[in-house]
């Protein structure tokens, strides 16, 4: 019965013994995972309402674990930086003529992380998905220049920010159809 004891503990530091903790950047590093793309149709008052909904994900990886932000610590770096502060920034291109050019819509698509990935205040590596998602509801397209409505290919630039405010790349998604049903 010793030798069952001994050896399951041995086994565990063994296993621990040989994982090591990854060597990530503490400036957050992004990669493009994938695009979805999703029509819903409700049934309003005024008839049939449908929208697209498309769900950007992107893996990230970040050496000292300071992704997201509580509401009280966005509070307070907003007042040294700016309302306009955003830490998941999202850029919309659109096809034109067979070429994406950059739409600068009246409101900006991304926003901030909301939570804190890692908690505590130790610092250590993270890594993990992010999904975002934006809604193009069908005959409500006037705020975006570019967009015609009807089968418009686009595709979006993805970067976030850690806390410290370091700037991760920048990703591309793959282009999508939108408006096309």
């Amino acid at each position: 019965m010793k030798n069952k004891i001994l050896y399951i503990p041995a086994l565990f530091l063994f296993m621990f013994a040989c994982v090591s903790e990854p060597d990530f950047s503490n400036v957050p590093s992004i990669g493009f995972n994938k695009i979805q793309l999703l029509t819903t149709e409700t049934q309003g008052l005024l008839g049939i309402s449908k929208k697209d909904s498309v769900i950007m994900t992107v893996d990230f990886q970040d050496g000292d674990g300071d992704l997201g932000f509580t509401t009280e610590e966005l509070a307070k770096l907003k007042k040294t930086t700016g309302d306009s502060l955003q830490t998941f920034i999202v850029n919309i291109w659109v096809s034109k003529n067979g070429k994406f050019v950059k739409s600068n819509p009246k409101e900006k698509f991304g926003g901030n992380i909301p939570i804190r990935f890692k908690q505590g205040s130790k610092p250590g590596p993270i890594e993990g998905t992010i999904d975002y998602s934006a809604t193009f509801e069908y005959n409500v397209f006037q705020g975006i220049p570019l967009l015609t409505g009807k089968k418009d290919t686009v595709k979006f630039e993805i970067q976030i920010k850690d806390r410290a405010l370091n700037a991760s790349n920048i990703v591309q998604t793959t282009p999508i159809v939108i408006y096309s049903k």
